[in-house]
């Protein structure tokens, strides 16, 4: 099934990308092997060792902030094709994406002081952690460390040819408008799998949890449905490709959210069993969905 030639012309009014970019302090660091391994021990090439360079808190507070901007875009954005760090935003949730990421930088700035207070001590650690494999030379000054956290991002334009080509260079501007429409479909098509193999994760991690044995930890509750209700609330938004499919199988799994009680779900065997059985036929149904996906993807990569 194709995108349809209308939502690949909407795309750059209903959606723009978000070019996003981390660069940090690496914390571990590679170790000649020569140091840690004995002449008994396997070759270079089939041995790796490491070592923690950095043990900070500053460190730990950044991967809240880092984990914090991921879960956000899981639930608002979708990932681009083209390369890492770039996402697609239905202008719906431009507002609310942008006030978490200036909230990110403002923290960024806390992080940066901490890590640059902390940096003594830091390196003190890392000489009595690390003995031998000490080496001054993986630690720049405070200031250049902290320098080194940083977050910057900004919102560009979707498959859009500049203007300015069509009077500078005619040919070059028709050129780049068939480049950008082949591009729109490739970038719809990985949404449109995007979403199917996102839901499909969903399904699976809820059976995952109907299907342990008797006696293991099962939660159910409302951390039971809360990936799936995220999902869904957000879904008519972020559904880009007009996906009429998966939008059946979202409003399949609407129903049985809707018609499924918690309390007896999470003291009712036989209950248990039937939604599992319920989810099984519609996990069959979007495994179908992501194979079709990637076929379709296969295709476009090379035609």
């Amino acid at each position: 099934m194709t995108i349809a030639e209308k939502t690949q012309k909407e795309l750059s009014e209903r959606a723009i990308y978000l070019v996003l970019d981390w660069s940090a302090l690496g914390t571990w660091k590679r170790v000649d092997t020569e140091k840690v391994v004995t002449k008994k021990q396997k070759r270079d090439d089939e041995v790796r060792a490491r070592k923690r360079v950095i043990n900070s808190s500053a460190m730990s507070d950044l991967r809240s902030i880092r984990y914090k901007v991921k879960r956000m875009l899981r639930t608002y954005a979708l990932n681009s094709m083209f390369r890492p760090g770039v996402y697609a935003i239905p202008v719906q949730h431009v507002d609310y994406v942008d006030s978490v990421l200036k909230d990110a930088d403002n923290n960024m700035h806390s992080v940066r002081e901490k890590l640059q207070a902390e940096w003594p001590s830091v390196i003190k650690d890392a000489k009595e952690r690390l003995g031998d494999l000490f080496d001054a030379a993986d630690y720049p000054s405070a200031e250049e460390a902290a320098n080194e956290l940083q977050l910057s991002f900004r919102y560009m334009a979707i498959a859009e040819t500049p203007a300015i080509l069509k009077t500078i260079a005619a040919d070059v501007y028709k050129e780049d408008v068939e480049r950008a429409k082949k591009e729109t479909e490739k970038e719809l098509e990985a949404f449109r799998l995007h979403l199917r193999a996102a839901l499909l994760e969903i399904v699976e991690n809820m059976r995952k949890t109907l299907q342990k044995p008797d006696g293991d930890r099962k939660v159910f509750g409302q951390r039971f449905f809360k990936r799936l209700d995220e999902f869904m609330a957000t879904f008519q938004v972020r559904n880009l490709s007009d996906d009429g499919e998966l939008k059946k199988v979202v409003a399949q799994l609407k129903k049985v959210a809707d018609g499924t009680d918690l309390t007896t779900l999470k003291e009712d065997a036989p209950t248990q069993k039937a939604l599992n059985k319920t989810l099984k036929g519609i996990n069959t149904e979007l495994d179908k969905l992501v194979e079709e996906g990637d076929s379709r993807m296969m295709d476009l990569s090379m035609a």
